[in-house]
């Protein structure tokens, strides 16, 4: 066991003042925890924002060199990236030069990554959690030889690029979908094939606003919230509350198959979540969502992949309002969104195209949880000494 500060430099980020134009728009990359929250890989290239010479002198921030392990010490703990460029942070990291002789950043890289809990238990803070230089110094690791962490490293770089062509797999099913919406309805902006515009309501039996009753650990139905909903058209069911419904109240806020729900309240990047609810089992719905039931003469995939379009997706944004630091769309507003009437049968065709595309994001979503916990397993293995 090793103390992090014996086997890396530590390097603590910071941040140029945002008043001083003199100090942005450099050569020089400057990573933000969110930067790594979006990564796809456990590389990170480029950044959104960088800042100038002038900038990085200005906050004492350090240029990492390349292969230096990015560690975000607050909101959140625990996202981790290997840089394959040169750059600085902001004050949200603990970032790691490794000393060569003694430590490989790929076997760091997957160690800081398997024990995300571990340093969020050693947070403090009152308005978040932040783990200090101090207290990452003083963190120990297990270290067998370095050409012994290099194939642990080499191991788990497989594992996970698998895991990653699985989740690539499925965003490309995503945009297939798309696709083929522009392919048979076109473009809702140029609307080319010519169609009768109306409003949502014209296609819709109901919308209805969920349950405000609050949720807990024990009920008779699960209940699905703003949460459950995500922004490509999903609904994930792995972290569920429940509730108890009366039973005059069970049609009001519950879910059947082929309904639509739609997040009107969230934070304004958010807001507009739109998915259906395909499953057979009875659930509830949150107040922050909004059931739309289509009326026999159209289809819930034309109208959720309407509403989860660019075209949509930019008018939802346009219609936000804001309220106590959230965006807010009522079911009103909408309803009188426009959107092109399309004949029933070439609903049908796409309803079928998209339940075959539903079929194979299935399977992938289910090898995907079975590399999940082969990874989790391999990780676990290596930083016992049994892989």
């Amino acid at each position: 066991m090793t103390r992090l500060d014996q086997c890396c430099q530590i390097i603590s980020g910071s941040t140029p003042k945002t008043s001083v134009k003199n100090y942005w728009g450099g050569k020089i990359y400057w990573a933000t925890p969110k930067d790594l929250s979006d990564l796809k890989s456990s590389y990170i290239d480029e950044t959104p924002r960088t800042i100038t010479e002038e900038g990085l002198n200005s906050c004492g921030a350090e240029v990492l060199p390349v292969n230096s392990v990015l560690f975000s010490s607050r909101a959140p703990i625990g996202h981790v990236a290997i840089n394959r460029v040169p750059m600085a942070t902001n004050q949200g990291f603990k970032s790691f030069i490794p000393d060569r002789e003694k430590i490989d950043a790929g076997f760091l890289y997957y160690w800081l990554s398997d024990n995300k809990d571990y340093f969020n238990n050693l947070g403090n803070g009152a308005t978040f959690k932040e783990v200090s230089k101090a207290i990452v110094s003083r963190v120990e690791i297990p270290l067998p030889p370095i050409d012994q962490q290099k194939r642990i490293a080499a191991i788990l770089d497989k594992a996970e690029e698998l895991r990653r062509l699985r989740r690539q797999s499925i965003e490309h099913l995503d945009v297939l979908t798309r696709s083929i919406f522009i392919e048979m309805f076109g473009d809702p902006v140029t609307n080319p094939k010519g169609w009768n515009i109306v409003t949502i309501r014209d296609l819709l039996e109901s919308a209805s606003y969920g349950t405000s009753e609050k949720a807990g650990s024990e009920g008779t139905f699960p209940i699905l919230r703003m949460g459950n909903l995500t922004y490509s058209g999903e609904i994930d069911f792995t972290d569920l509350k429940f509730i108890n419904l009366k039973a005059s109240e069970e049609e009001r806020y519950s879910v059947r198959s082929g309904d639509i729900l739609f997040n009107r309240t969230n934070s304004a990047e958010l807001v507009g979540k739109t998915a259906i609810y395909r499953l057979s089992k009875k659930m509830a719905y949150a107040g922050y969502l909004v059931r739309l039931r289509v009326n026999q003469k159209n289809t819930p995939e034309f109208v959720a992949s309407f509403l989860n379009s660019k075209y949509a997706k930019r008018m939802l944004r346009g219609m936000c309002k804001s309220i106590i630091g959230m965006a807010n769309i009522n079911a009103n507003e909408v309803q009188e969104m426009r959107i092109p009437m399309t004949p029933f049968s070439l609903q049908q065709e796409f309803a079928q195209r998209v339940e075959a595309i539903e079929s194979l994001k299935a399977k992938h979503r289910e090898s995907l949880t079975h590399l999940d916990i082969l990874f989790a397993s391999l990780q676990h293995r290596a930083f016992r000494g049994e892989l």
